[in-house]
């Protein structure tokens, strides 16, 4: 039984990305009232960057 767990494991962990599936991530939007520091900013930054271009 505990080969057959181990086996659903790593075929699940093998499955293909599909390019442009984006529904599990989204872009930060800050509102312009919206107070956040300098690091923070840079990290949303990076993070929507990262969007674009993964979900081009």
């Amino acid at each position: 039984m505990l080969l057959v767990c181990l086996m659903l494991i790593f075929t699940m962990s093998c499955t293909a990305k599909v390019a442009g599936d984006c529904a599990w991530v989204r872009r930060i939007v800050v509102n312009e009232a919206d107070v956040i520091s300098r690091p923070t900013a840079e990290q949303i930054v990076a993070h929507n960057r990262k969007v674009d271009e993964f979900c081009r």
